[in-house]
């Protein structure tokens, strides 16, 4: 993933149609402070994004429910080890 355009608030506030057309192709503006991200502008791609993952993240699955791949997975898993 390529690294997100930043920018200070300072320039964000007085350029914002620019950044507004920009944040399109760039997905994700960092808004910056003292050199510290204060927030982020994200295209409305990455809005949907954003929205779909938190949907995800409450998600509820039922083992009955999962593809045999996904049990196959979980079951040769191993405590303490990445998968690869």
């Amino acid at each position: 993933m390529a690294e997100p355009l930043k920018v200070p608030a300072t320039e964000f506030a007085r350029k914002f149609t620019t950044f507004r057309e920009q944040v399109q192709s760039a997905g994700v503006i960092e808004i910056t402070a003292h050199n510290r991200t204060i927030g982020g502008f994200l295209s409305a791609a990455e809005l949907q994004h954003y929205h779909d993952m938190k949907k995800r993240e409450r998600e509820v699955i039922r083992v009955r429910d999962m593809d045999d791949e996904t049990m196959a997975l979980i079951q040769n898993s191993e405590y303490g080890k990445a998968s690869e």
